[in-house]
């Protein structure tokens, strides 16, 4: 990159929050030639980027607060955002779409020739350009318009955001289900984007949510610090920034009882102070008839493991064999704690061949299901690997004890995980 390397520590949405004080120049960094050959601009290379990629935090209204689809405030900020996109720290860290790809991963990622744009526009001093190169509107978001059922708060929660500027929260949602049915679509409604950083629905198998969480029996909400630690609650669904309706395939669904306990996990983020209310939820489209494939969840990743003191990169593994019949899987959701760097899953068959399930960087407060476009098959006598690493160096962002300590493996904040929590089905 030819930007210098300056406001580190910020990632994530809160990165160019916290980062408009401002970005004066770098030095003598090298100037490396535009993308193209020919003058970057706003209208016709940057905007359609910003719009597609970044606007869903970064809209004036979306959890990262800066409007960014406003040409002038963009321009303003264009060497901030240069920075931060060279880093990689914006957009998020995901699952890179390389090695699989999967629902909305063009709006939640960038190529690098897209992220060398924003530093050829911020160098060339960030010209607009004409209006008129501007390409068409991109097309309306998919969505339930008329759902066979909806999960909601049941009552709008006062956002209280911690000293990190982090509130994690729970809500018993109402079962709206009178019989058997399988969930096909799910479409998440956010209540207040400005502060809703992601949110997932969960069923407590045992009817008892807030039991781990030290709450008296029947509590409807509660506050639920990640990770999850009642180990009962099955994920059915999470979304983040950028993740538009998720789609089962044809003749798959994920069945829910009624009676059955459900649960909304809500992470917000902003400034410590910002006032807020939120009553977010869920739109559901549904089968009454059971699917040809029924979707379940499952768990891969080693148990139990200690990550050294000092140690700045460390990894773990599993191997999971299919001793049963061929296995469809539909997406994952890499799951670590606050010292997770990076994480690796792929299916490798008899013979050696090995084909990518998820990779990518790890982020503790951007975590996303991953839905694939197409499944992945894990065949009879298949393995299921899964790896995880760990920076616990005393320099690691993430760094929560000093000096460091061994960390282990638990259910804690302050303990470590590596689970790719699983869709999958029979073939």
């Amino acid at each position: 990159m030819t930007w210098c390397k300056t406001v580190r520590s910020a990632r994530g949405a809160a990165a160019l929050v916290l980062g408009v004080m401002g970005v004066t120049g770098c030095g003598d960094d090298e100037q490396a030639p535009s993308p193209s050959g020919s003058e970057v601009t706003w209208y016709r290379d940057i905007q359609p980027l910003v719009e597609r990629s970044c606007a869903s935090c970064h809209d004036g209204a979306g959890v990262g607060g800066v409007a960014l689809t406003d040409a002038a405030t963009a321009q303003r900020l264009a060497k901030l955002i240069a920075l931060r996109v060279s880093d990689g720290d914006m957009p998020p860290p995901v699952l890179d779409p390389s090695c699989r790809s999967y629902e909305g991963a063009e709006r939640m990622s960038l190529t690098v020739e897209e992220r060398s744009r924003f530093d050829a526009w911020a160098r060339d001093g960030a010209p607009l350009g004409d209006p008129a190169d501007a390409p068409p509107p991109q097309r309306a978001k998919d969505t339930i318009e008329e759902p066979d059922a909806t999960l909601e708060m049941p009552e709008a929660h006062d956002v209280t955001l911690d000293d990190d500027g982090n509130e994690y929260f729970c809500a018993i949602i109402d079962n709206p289900f009178t019989e058997p049915a399988w969930i096909t679509a799910f479409e998440a409604m956010v209540g207040d984007p400005a502060v809703v950083h992601h949110m997932a629905v969960y069923r407590d198998l045992a009817g008892d949510a807030g039991v781990g969480y030290g709450v008296p029996p029947g509590t409807r909400a509660f506050p639920c610090r990640d990770p999850v630690i009642e180990l009962d609650w099955q994920l059915l669904h999470s979304w983040a920034p950028g993740v538009g309706v998720t789609r089962l395939p044809e003749g798959a669904g994920v069945r829910v009882e009624p009676g059955e306990q459900l649960v909304l996990q809500m992470h917000y983020f902003g400034r410590r102070g910002t006032s807020a209310r939120d009553r977010s939820g869920y739109r559901l489209e549904l089968s009454r008839e059971p699917p040809r494939a029924e979707v379940t969840m499952d768990v891969f990743g080693p148990v139990p493991f200690t990550i050294p003191a000092g140690v700045e990169g460390h990894t773990e593994r599993s191997s999971t064999q299919n001793e049963g019949p061929p296995r469809l899987v539909y997406g994952l959701l890499p799951h670590m704690h606050l010292l997770g760097r990076s994480y690796r899953a792929w299916v490798e068959r008899d013979g050696g061949e090995e084909e990518c399930a998820a990779r990518g960087e790890f982020e503790f407060h951007h975590q996303a299901l991953y839905m694939f476009d197409e499944p992945l098959r894990w065949g009879t006598g298949d393995r299921f690997v899964a790896e995880c690493t760990w920076d616990n160096a005393a320099e690691s962002e993430g760094q929560f004890q000093l000096p460091p300590q061994d960390v282990h493996w638990g259910e804690g904040t302050n303990q470590e995980m590596c689970f790719m929590v699983a869709y999958l089905s029979d073939e």
